[in-house]
């Protein structure tokens, strides 16, 4: 019983969801113009290592509030507000929409127990599996030679292990330590 209480959504916790939610958001509009500067490595699949930058909604709001379905309304939140402020428009829902699936799946296997590092990288990396395969069908990277595709695949999964993992891991610790969400939930 204890177990599913600490399962229960508080309203702060939705609240800090939404903040973090929109925060990333915008930071995902500011991704957006670095990201632009990797067209010309897209020939080659390397634009793919920044990608995992979009992963951090599934990877650092779990992080902080570590509930069921953090992982997936993190994301999904932050993919919204990104849509109304990004050239990607509704579409960004989507990608919101898998990549949020990916990270609360490793979360749920551990049973919303472990955010350790590894948990976090591997969050990032199932998001950049998930991901990848929504790119490769709307894409149309069935042409690609596959040297390009490994590359691709290679990229993303890098990206999400370092932007979905590692970044999202530290940046947690750093607001947590920072005292600024117990302040909000106490």
């Amino acid at each position: 019983m204890s177990s599913e209480k600490n399962y229960r959504w508080k309203l702060t916790e939705i609240v800090i969801l939404i903040v973090l939610a929109v925060t990333l958001g915008i930071v995902w509009w500011g991704w957006t113009f670095l990201y632009g500067l990797t067209t010309p490595l897209t020939a080659i699949g390397l634009n793919y290592l920044l990608v995992g930058f979009w992963f951090t909604g599934g990877t650092l709001i779990p992080f902080i509030i570590r509930k069921p379905g953090a992982a997936f309304f993190g994301e999904l939140a932050a993919a919204l507000v990104e849509s109304f402020i990004t050239q990607w428009g509704i579409t960004a829902l989507l990608w919101g929409l898998v990549q949020g699936i990916g990270a609360e799946l490793i979360f749920l296997l551990t049973r919303y127990k472990n955010y350790n590092l590894i948990v976090l990288i591997l969050a990032g990396m199932l998001s950049a599996i998930f991901s990848y395969i929504l790119d490769f069908f709307y894409m149309h990277y069935s042409g690609l030679s596959i040297w390009v595709i490994s590359v691709q695949v290679i990229s993303v999964l890098i990206s999400g292990a370092f932007f979905g993992g590692v970044l999202s891991y530290f940046v947690g610790i750093k607001v947590l330590k920072s005292g600024v969400i117990k302040s909000i939930t106490h």
